[in-house]
């Protein structure tokens, strides 16, 4: 796991070359603590901080090849790289190294663009063809790694983390308005816009190609739902399992020590087990805690642990100081509002003074369909099986409205919530679950001119557009894919990227092998999801692996107690910030109505919380950065 940045002027050389790019590479030291390198040639400059995981000795960047024609920074991990190279000497290459980066390059060299299709791993890399005079960019199928890059039609400066872009002379700072508005939508910025106008993501399962013909993006890879001939059965069950147990075992590789994080869920600990499998050692296992508060996770945790032998180690996360959310707001780059950056932080730095490589379970609710939106999507397609397709909507309605509230009952289950449930599109439901807050509650506390600058603007665009792309799917496959476009790419890995990488601790994610992603999409939804269930293909294949109290819990998120932080002196601390003096959100917020909001009578009380702690994170990040 490294960093990586540089920059491409076609035709003529950048002044201060080698300034740029060590400067560049200060700015993402975090990344790589093991050593760095730069690269000049034909107008082009690549960086490179290196995180010495595999072939620690002889793998430091950029890699050249052999005439020194091609250059090649990479950020990430080729799980098959001894594959691959095992193919490559059986054609006569040879090789000086026993990196992963090595084998990239020469992969290339014998395929062309074609070698993505051999490529398992996480990565995004930038390769310089001074035969073709062309630069490379690729970023990851699932957008483990992160990319950033800027093109004025003259120069393309990319990297790994944006404050690396921001050493390039005269990059500018102007914020895209656009993007704060999505922010105070979904707490992220979703790709491939970013909190500055000049600057893009590039999205998960793209490249772009720069060359005299100018800059090409391209889409290489991407999710398909279609299903295949799979029969549910022992047989099915049985692939699922050894699916697992390769891509657990593919990603153990490594010369540094290894560990796991441990959140006591069925994802993270499948991976343990499955670790403890094929290592047949003890592993050390972290786990953050909330030790002012009832923490289930930690009682399951300890158990997993227990299980398997594991050396587990606790982090108990206190209440967050403004400190604390500056030096997350640095690592971030871009305002990022899931309070789960906090736990992840933390007890990732605790793990980096264990081990420097760690797997985790991350994506297992996507692959495998464990969220309640996805069951409570099912129970809405029952029920619409039941109403005649012409009187559907109105009778629905209706119903929802006159149906029993059957308060005895649990509330999923009583007729009238399950009705209200059924009238509401899968669309609108997913985006009035994944927004921080409604469109009016932001308009009422937006100055005038900011609001009238978005004007036309819909900052669900990017919710609408994979709905579109998924339209030949049933409808729980559309949610599905949506959250791999966007809440996956842009929330969970770009927090569990950063939050990992701040300390100089590689995270991997063995749930996400993409031939793992491609044979789960291939299957029924339900055989995944039902109105009563999640994940009901891995819990069977989990049988003689998880214990049956950790299979079997119910679902719970990663749910840091906020609303105790933003009570607690510290969030009066914090609150302070943004309700007084001359804050930097003042830029878009009318005060007075902000302090409304934090008084509670200008917001509903489901967004009041959420909404409050995008806007701390907001002001964190704007006195970091501006």
């Amino acid at each position: 796991m490294c960093g990586l940045a540089g920059f491409c002027r076609l035709g003529s050389a950048v002044p201060d070359s080698e300034a740029i790019l060590h400067r560049m590479n200060r700015a993402m030291a975090h990344r790589g603590p093991d050593g760095h390198g730069i690269h000049v040639a034909d107008g082009v400059g690549l960086a490179h901080v290196r995180l010495a995981v595999v072939d620690v000795r002889t793998g430091a960047q950029p890699m050249r090849s052999e005439d020194g024609r091609t250059a090649l920074v990479l950020n990430g991990e080729i799980y098959n790289h001894r594959e691959l190279r095992e193919e490559l000497v059986s054609q006569g290459r040879t090789f000086r190294t026993r990196s992963d980066t090595e084998v990239l390059l020469q992969l290339y060299e014998s395929m062309g663009e074609r070698c993505l299709e051999r490529l398992q791993g996480m990565f995004a890399f930038a390769l310089w063809d001074g035969g073709k005079r062309r630069l490379w960019l690729v970023r990851d199928r699932l957008g483990i790694k992160p990319l950033y890059y800027s093109w004025n039609g003259e120069v393309l400066v990319f990297g790994s983390e944006p404050k690396a872009l921001l050493e390039y002379p005269g990059f500018s700072r102007e914020i895209d308005g656009r993007a704060v508005d999505q922010f105070l939508t979904f707490g992220y910025i979703p790709s491939p816009l970013t909190i500055y106008r000049d600057m893009a993501k590039l999205e998960a399962g793209h490249m772009l190609s720069l060359d005299d013909r100018g800059l090409t993006k391209t889409v290489y890879w991407d999710l398909d739902f279609q299903r295949n001939s799979h029969e549910l059965g022992d047989e099915l069950v049985d692939l699922v399992r050894s699916a697992l147990r390769s891509a657990v075992q593919e990603q153990l590789g490594s010369d540094v020590p290894i560990g796991t994080l441990l959140s006591g869920g069925i994802d993270s600990t499948a991976v343990l087990g499955f670790m403890s499998e094929v290592l047949g050692e003890e592993i050390p296992a972290f786990t953050a805690t909330f030790p002012e508060d009832k923490d289930e996770d930690r009682i399951y945790a300890e158990m997993a642990a227990d299980t398997f032998g594991a050396s587990w180690h606790e982090t108990e996360v206190r209440t967050p100081t403004p400190e604390l959310l500056d030096r997350l707001a640095w690592h971030f780059d871009e305002p990022f509002a899931d309070p789960s950056a906090v736990p992840t932080f933390l007890v990732c730095g605790a793990a980096r003074r264990e081990v420097a490589v760690c797997l985790s379970g991350d994506g297992g609710d996507e692959v495998f369909g464990g969220y309640r939106r996805y069951r409570t999507n099912e129970t809405r397609t029952m029920i619409r099986r039941w109403v005649p397709r012409s009187a559907g909507p109105a009778l629905l309605h209706a119903a929802a409205r006159l149906a029993p509230g059957g308060r005895w009952l649990p509330k999923p289950l009583r007729v009238g919530s399950l009705l209200r449930i059924a009238e509401e599109g899968s669309m609108a439901a997913y985006a009035t679950e994944m927004s921080v807050c409604g469109q009016d509650s932001k308009l009422a506390l937006y100055q005038r001119s900011f609001a009238s600058a978005l004007d036309g603007f819909d900052p669900l665009t990017p919710i609408w557009g994979c709905f579109a792309r998924s339209a030949q799917w049933d409808s729980t496959a559309q949610l599905q894919y949506t959250d791999f476009k966007t809440y996956l790419a842009d929330g969970i890995l770009t927090k569990m990227d950063r939050a990992s990488m701040a300390h100089g601790l590689e995270v991997r994610v063995p749930l996400l092998d993409h031939k793992l992603v491609e044979l789960l999409a291939s299957l029924p939804t339900s055989w995944k999801v039902s109105p009563a269930s999640g994940k009901r293909l891995l819990k069977r294949s989990l049988r003689r692996i998880v214990p049956a109290p950790i299979r079997t819990r119910r679902k719970r998120g990663f749910s840091p107690p906020l609303g105790r932080w933003l009570a607690g002196g510290s969030g009066e601390r914090l609150a302070h910030r943004v309700l007084h003096g001359n804050p930097f959100v003042e830029r878009f917020f009318e005060i007075d109505s902000l302090r409304k909001a934090w008084s509670g009578s200008h917001t509903s009380p489901r967004c009041g919380t959420r909404l409050k702690w995008s806007i701390l994170v907001l002001e964190a990040w704007g006195r970091r950065f501006l």
